[in-house]
Order: C-alpha cells, then structure tokens, then sequence
C-alpha cells in the first residue's frame, strides 16, 4: 500500500475512533454527552484535514453532516449555519483575482521593481516580495504566489542561476510564497478565512469595517514581510544579476504592449471595489461581501466581459471555497452544546492570572507552531478562534486582540514548506526544508514578541 495511502487511511481510523470514544468514554464533569461528540467531530475534521484523508471541503461536508446523524445539531440548523457571508465572499474574490491574473499588472509591477533596484539583487528580492505582499492584498494568495514565481522562475533562468546552489533561488523561491501568504492579512480581501475572523467577531457584537481591518493587520503584514526579506537577503547573500537577465524582464513587458482594454476595465472595477469597501467604514450597505459580490458580478457584464463563467467555473477553488462554508458549522456545534467554554476553562485557567504581554507570547508562541503542522489556514481559525474569544471573560483582553492572533498566523507559515504555497516552489530544488526552517524562525520569534502588545495595539483603534 502506497504511503500516501497509508496516511490518509489513518485520517480516517483516527477521526472514526475519536468519535468512538466519544460515544464510550464516561463523561467528564461539566460536559454532555452531544458536546463531547462536537468536540470529537471538529478534532477529526482537522486531522483529516492535517494527513490529507479525502479533499479538504469533502472532509468539511462530511463532518457537518455527521453532526445531525451524532444527534449535535439538527439538520435544519446545520443548513442554516453554513456558508454566511464567508462562503460568498470567498468565491467573489477567487473570481477578481482570476480577472486580475489574466493582466500584465504584476509584470509591470515587477518592471518597476527592477528599474528601482539598478541591478541590486539585496534591494531586488526585497521589492519583490514587498510587491508579492501588497498584491496578494487584493488577489488570492495561490494565484498571486503562483504569478509572481513564474516572475521569479523567468528572472532566475535568465541568470542562468541553479537549484541547490543559487542564493537568489534561495530567497526568491522562499520569500514570494511566504510574502503570498502574509500580503493575504492586510485586507479583508486578501484571503477568504479573514472573513471568518470577522463572522467570529460579530458574535460577540463587534462589527470591524474594512477600513478598521487594514489598520490593524496592514502594518502587522508590512512588518512581518520587510523583517523577513532583509533577513532572507542576509542569511543567503543573492548573487549578481546579470544584464542579460534584466533585458529578459523588459522582453516580456515589451510583449504585453500597452494595457489593454480588458486590463483597463479590471483595475477600474477592483480600483472601484477598494474605494467602496473603504466607505463601507461609514456608509453601511457597502458591506464587504456586497461589494465583493457586486464587483464579481460587473466583471461579467454585458460591454464589460472580462470574465466568462465556464471558464472562470473551472478556476475558483470551491474546495476552499466549501470548506470556509462548513467551519461555521462546526464551531457552532461545540459552541452550542457548551463543549468551548469547558476547554477554555481547563486549558487556560492557569494563564488567564498572568500580566497580558506574558499571556499574549505564549498563546502567540503556541499558535505559531502548531500553524507550522497543520497546512490549512481555515483549520486555525477554526481550531483557536472560538477557544480564544472565550478567553475575553476572563482575561480582560478585547475579543479582537484576541482573534488577531489566528488571523496573523492562519496568513504566515514560516517554518515548514508543507503549506500549499510552498509547495509550489519547493519542487524546483532551491531550498531545502532546512533553508526555509533557518530562514522562518527569526521573523516568526520576532512577530511573536511584537504581537505580545496586541492588546495595547488593538486598543489604540477602539476595538
């Protein structure tokens, strides 16, 4: 039996036996028996997320729907809970950022980048992945980490640099996937699981605009990417960049001409969706999934037609897209039957007395290394937002200082290449897991002890 096999099998052994258990198992004091079972079918769902055992929303799908079988929840509540404004709001940014993909905006952005650097190949492997970052502000982290390794994988060929041996390979092929990844933070749009961080909020009666989102989280991703690249281009020192490999950049500008008139429209209605998501702040029917799924809906229409359906059916990821739908419903279900409350209680009771920065590290220190393990940015919202939000009665903590700590980390995996965006440059050999584990522990340590002020930070914007 192949290995793949193997451990997708025991994905489902184990999240099968700890549904067992939890049907057997003599109750603990403080807890029911529908409650153990939800806590049992949530721990599932993420090992069988972490070993692969079936397609991420079929995992999902699977484990709401056994909800009602287990008898958690009804049927009827289970269909109520899903989706939410998360659900729609991912598909309508998946469908922007393929709009965006099929222009030449990021090439020119790179052209920039270059012309900026003269040559500096320290001052061009910053600007790139500062420019990865704030594209994927507004663009699916996997298309923009995708779009700008194709860049990186041209420029590296043209300076005829290779795998195992380039320094430039090296933090290229390191610093675009991670800055992919952390760019996602600085909007609300940046990736769909920050709308899960804001559904939790409003929970507890905190409504955050997009304006409030990227003044918390902006400056947090912006740090988090320079303190990265500058030590990238310490720790592996790139290589010279030969003139033959900027003419290849300006080549393929040359090639795209001038901006065309799909391109036109494109930067038009996303230029459009960011000025209206701004004013959302006051005008309240410019909510973000609105405005997201208007903005999705002109890229169709009639004299505008940058997009057509059955192509664009095709490229949104609906496995993500499914599964942000289904984690609602599998948080409500321990929520609901009171399994979070009796968790937080037993876990963090002996750390709730200690001083706010104390708490803050080591939950930040937690969370940060299981986020190295567990693949999937959905799964740590999941796994700590409803936890941590029941922390605020006891700890003092604002309910957004709180979540800020899963939605930093569900954005940037710095320590092991086994997250999806890595995946794809992993495979072209030029760094190793090693590299990218000394490359990863100094900014990941450092957004650690910079996220211990958060409950100050936060507390700076009202919230």
């Amino acid at each position: 039996m192949k290995t793949d096999t193997k451990k997708s099998l025991a994905g489902l052994i184990c999240a099968a036996l700890l549904i067992l258990i939890a049907e057997l198992l003599p109750l603990p004091e403080g807890i029911t028996r529908t409650g153990l079972l939800s806590f049992a079918v949530f721990f599932g769902a993420i090992l069988m997320w972490i070993l692969n055992s079936l397609p991420m929303c079929i995992t999902a799908l699977l484990m709401i729907f056994l909800m009602p079988a287990l008898g958690i929840q009804d049927l009827n509540t289970v269909f109520t809970s899903f989706g939410g404004s998360s659900f729609f709001f991912a598909i309508a940014t998946f469908a922007v950022s393929i709009a965006l993909e099929k222009t030449s905006v990021p090439l020119r952005i790179c052209h920039v980048l270059t012309k900026w650097s003269k040559g500096n190949p320290k001052h061009l492997v910053i600007g790139m992945c500062l420019a990865c970052g704030l594209t994927s502000a507004v663009m699916s982290n996997l298309s923009t980490c995708i779009i700008y390794l194709n860049l990186g994988l041209a420029l590296l060929s043209a300076n005829q640099c290779k795998p195992g041996s380039s320094n430039l390979g090296k933090c290229l092929m390191i610093g675009l996937p991670c800055c992919a990844g952390v760019g996602g933070l600085i909007t609300p749009a940046g990736t769909p699981g920050n709308l899960l961080i804001i559904d939790l909020l409003q929970t507890v009666n905190i409504s955050m605009s997009f304006m409030q989102w990227c003044l918390i989280f902006a400056p947090l991703a912006l740090i988090c990417i320079l303190i990265g690249a500058f030590w990238l281009t310490r720790l592996f020192a790139p290589e010279e960049i030969t003139p033959e490999a900027m003419k290849s950049l300006e080549q393929k500008l040359a090639e795209s001409g001038t901006l065309k008139t799909y391109e036109k429209k494109t930067i038009l209605i996303i230029l459009a969706m960011l000025i209206c998501w701004f004013l959302g702040t006051w005008v309240s029917v410019l909510n973000v999934t609105v405005v997201a799924v208007v903005g999705m809906a002109l890229l169709f229409f009639p004299g505008i037609q940058v997009l057509d359906w059955d192509s664009t059916v095709k490229k949104i990821n609906w496995n993500l897209c499914f599964t942000i739908g289904s984690v609602g419903v599998l948080i409500g279900g321990m929520t609901a039957t009171g399994i979070m409350d009796w968790i937080v209680e037993k876990l963090f009771a002996g750390i709730t007395s200690w001083n706010l920065f104390a708490m803050f590290f080591v939950i930040g220190l937690v969370v940060c290394v299981l986020r190295a393990f567990i693949p999937t940015a959905p799964a740590i919202v999941a796994l700590f937002g409803a936890p941590l939000l029941s922390l605020t009665a006891l700890t003092g903590a604002t309910p957004t200082a709180l979540l800020a700590i899963p939605a930093f980390w569900a954005c940037a995996p710095m320590l092991l290449w086994i997250e999806p965006i890595y995946l794809f440059s992993y495979g072209y050999n030029y760094y190793t897991p090693k590299d990218l584990l000394k490359y990863g522990t100094v900014p990941s340590l450092s957004m650690v002890a910079l996220m211990s002020f958060l409950p100050f930070y936060v507390g700076l914007f009202g919230l």
